[in-house]
């Protein structure tokens, strides 16, 4: 019974410890890097949620610079295959959010959202 109570204690002991250095050690990461996780995760989110709405984006700004009739065509396809990209490159940064990878956070697919500030970009 007194070993049993025993192997209690010290499991607990050593979870505690565990739970006090795992806690240390987050809170020594700068806040550079929490930013960049959360931003990563924020845009992997928001690329999943707004890919679609390439469909619009890309034949508008093909049609600005080649005309409508290329735009319903070419542009429409455009869209469609970068539809396609967004939400895949969404999906990778919500789901490796945590890890830094490319390097500094950047974006994989640029713009980094459909509507980079407010504006249509290229």
């Amino acid at each position: 019974m007194r070993k049993r109570k025993a192997a209690v204690v010290g499991m607990g002991v050593a979870i505690l410890t565990l739970s006090l250095a795992t806690i240390g050690v987050a809170q020594e990461e700068s806040s550079a890097v929490v930013q960049g996780r959360m931003r990563k995760l924020g845009r992997g989110i928001a690329n999943v949620a707004t890919a679609p709405a390439e469909l619009i984006r890309t034949p508008e700004l093909v049609g600005r610079r080649e005309g409508y009739l290329t735009a319903m065509t070419v542009g429409v396809m455009q869209g469609a295959w970068r539809t396609v990209l967004r939400a895949v490159a969404g999906i990778y940064e919500t789901a490796t959010f945590f890890v830094e990878a490319p390097p500094g956070y950047e974006p994989i697919f640029h713009p980094e959202f459909v509507w980079q500030h407010g504006a249509w970009t290229e």
